[in-house]
């Protein structure tokens, strides 16, 4: 151990955020009545001493629990380069509140680099260890006090949110209460509206940009007559539509609890499973209903982009199409052939994706014609809204009993579907393990590893996206049960519809099976499925 006249001394001080003062209602981080006090009483412990003094650092408003305080670290880099040799503190919880890494720095780190800790208030000796235990015991309980007592306001429908949802303000009489705001609630729905009838994010994005209405962000530091410091795109974009679209809020649900700090030791940020979430029906006022929440969800559940021709049209159905043998999406193809007159004479029709890319070994042509299709699909829509308008009531009875067997059905398909992805990603973790093990054992080459280990890691995450989709599946067949009310209200609106849109027909229907084309009778035969939202198949209710 060194020798007091050659102490070098770096005086440690430390006080946690919750004590930081607020100036003009603003928190700042400055030097704290406690901080100067520790500070004092450390100098004037140091002149008594005749020791010299090197550095003064000090962490304002920085949790015991954090190692990476900046004057900490400062610290610990001039022990290493010898600059100090001696460490005065107050008491041990300065240092910090984790038994384990304090234990370390003043039983290992420090008497490796010959640099001495000495607490004012504390004896260091063989009971530093329960002290330094009962520091952190006490930040650990803390924290679970007040984790607690958040999550028993969240249950109970307290919003615990730092700022309100856009369409929402807080309560000038309780901070935990949202209350529609006037101003914003009819952009929600706006929001809502256009999307149900199947206009994408960004669309949206640019018609609210259009009319000049401001972006969720910008309304509020506007309406707290603040600027926005965030150096961002200050316009509505796709992505604060997506999030939007997905948050129950709009329907009266508080669903909190999302995120959260991985410990109280480690205050990085992690997204929680969601059976961890709190959820809270009907704990505040909806701003949309349920009927135009469920069409949006049902819409926004399919993955479907449209693909705009040479012509600048697109094709109508891409996007709905499935293969009846092999389950793949059907892919539009044109062709043009130039008339005698000089026209050109343009065919729109699609086939089988798995045909195109494989070919005949791998899957049949299932060949349908566009117009053929839009006049069959035009014909079917207004059927049904003619027999809704006429017998409503026997139809969605009829309609229920037939979604009950089916019901039944599809979530089976699924539900063994998901199970054998699930198998898969297990065996693929397993690949992965033994392959690092292989690398390690130096049984396989590195280029080896690299290719193998980007397979199965493409692999796993095919698979898990596959397991995400069968999820929702499962729960939209869930969601559909009993909502042929619904659907019947939706169809009886197009009993005079004389053209099919993407919109309408992404409104309307789930998916078009295609079967493969047969000839009966000389003519070209083709079975079509058509699988609406809501109520699924019903060809036979009559």
């Amino acid at each position: 151990m060194v020798k007091q006249n050659t102490k070098k001394v770096g005086i440690y001080a430390r006080l946690s955020k919750e004590d930081t003062r607020e100036r003009a209602g603003t928190q700042v981080l400055r030097e704290s009545v406690s901080i100067e006090n520790q500070k004092l009483m450390l100098v004037k412990h140091v002149q008594e001493m005749g020791w010299e003094l090197r550095e003064i650092y000090q962490d304002d408003g920085f949790s015991g629990t954090n190692q990476n305080r900046p004057a900490f670290r400062r610290m610990i880099a001039d022990v290493e380069s010898g600059y100090i040799n001696t460490i005065l503190i107050k008491d041990l919880s300065r240092l910090g509140r984790n038994y384990l890494e304090v234990g370390n720095l003043a039983e290992v780190f420090l008497p490796d680099h010959n640099c001495e800790l000495i607490s004012l208030s504390e004896k260091l000796d063989d009971m530093m260890v329960f002290r330094n235990w009962f520091n952190e015991q006490h930040s650990k309980s803390t924290s679970n006090k007040v984790r607690a007592s958040r999550r028993i306001c969240a249950e109970n429908g307290k919003y615990m949110g730092a700022y309100a949802p856009y369409g929402y303000i807080k309560s000038p009489d309780n901070r935990h209460k949202l209350i529609p705001n006037l101003n914003t609630a009819p952009i929600v729905q706006r929001i809502f509206e256009m999307r149900a009838v199947g206009t994408g994010y960004r669309a949206i994005a640019a018609r609210l940009n259009n009319d000049g209405i401001i972006s969720p962000r910008e309304y509020y530091y506007q309406s707290k007559s603040c600027k926005n410091p965030w150096k961002t795109n200050r316009l509505w974009t796709e992505t604060t539509i997506k999030d939007m679209i997905k948050s129950e809020v709009y329907i009266g649900n508080l669903v909190q609890g999302k995120s959260g700090t991985i410990s109280y030791k480690n205050p990085k940020q992690i997204n929680k499973p969601k059976d961890e979430w709190i959820r809270v029906e009907g704990a505040l006022e909806p701003l949309i209903d349920l009927e135009l929440w469920n069409r949006v969800q049902a819409l926004s559940r399919k993955k479907h982009k449209s693909r705009q021709r040479n012509d600048g049209e697109i094709n109508l159905f891409t996007g709905l199409l499935y293969c009846s043998d092999c389950g793949f999406k059907l892919r539009g193809q044109t062709e043009r052939r130039k008339r005698k007159d000089g026209s050109v004479a343009v065919r729109v029709s699609y086939m089988c994706g798995t045909y195109a890319h494989s070919g005949k070994n791998a899957c049949t042509i299932h060949s349908v014609s566009e117009t053929v299709l839009n006049d069959l699909i035009l014909t079917q829509i207004r059927t049904h809204a003619s027999m809704v308008e006429l017998n409503g009531e026997r139809i969605i009875e009829a309609i229920i009993i037939a979604q009950s067997n089916e019901t039944l059905s599809y979530r089976a398909a699924y539900q063994s579907e998901l199970e054998s992805h699930e198998k898969q990603i297990e065996k693929l973790d397993l690949l992965i393990e033994n392959l690092y093990e292989d690398k390690v054992s130096g049984l396989i080459p590195a280029s080896l590893f690299k290719r193998q280990i980007m397979k199965y890691e493409q692999d796993r995450t095919a698979c898990q996206q596959s397991i995400e989709t069968l999820k929702q599946r499962i729960e939209s067949v869930k969601l559909n049960t009993g909502n042929a009310s619904n659907w019947s209200e939706i169809i009886k609106k197009y009993t005079l519809l004389e053209t099919l849109t993407p919109e309408i027909l992404f409104l309307l229907i789930d998916k078009i099976i295609i079967g493969e084309a047969e000839i009966v009778e000389g003519k070209r035969v083709c079975d079509v499925k058509i699988i609406y939202n809501y109520v699924g198949n019903f060809e036979n209710v009559t």
